[in-house]
């Protein structure tokens, strides 16, 4: 059985982000690298939803759950807990930006 991947608002946000900044040299490979990003995490997390790491700053945090998988320069952050029914992304980051900054505006 598959899982189903939900995006949450913030995490199509950051894609939406991610895509605008790719646009200002090239609508073209700002929409091939969302799909390629979008088609690569779904099918990944559909067909082993654990995969991912647990993400390492998080660790000694309530946040501890939570898994990533990376592709390209992008962490994809991702709530498990829902298994075997469902995975919910989250949050797309820049590998570059601090994670322990950005995930205290997480609502989770």
């Amino acid at each position: 059985m598959a899982t189903t991947i939900n995006w949450t608002p913030r995490a199509e946000n950051d894609l939406k982000n991610i895509y605008d900044y790719i646009a200002r040299d090239s609508d073209f490979y700002a929409t091939r690298f969302i799909n390629s990003m979008i088609n690569s995490v779904t099918n990944q997390l559909n067909t082993f939803p654990l995969s991912g790491r647990r993400v390492p700053e998080l660790e000694d945090t309530q946040l501890n759950f939570l898994r990533e998988v990376i592709y390209k320069a992008y962490r994809v952050i991702y709530d498990p807990t829902k298994l075997p029914l469902e995975v919910e992304v989250i949050a797309v980051q820049s590998a570059r930006m601090d994670l322990n900054k950005q995930s205290k505006t997480w609502n989770i």
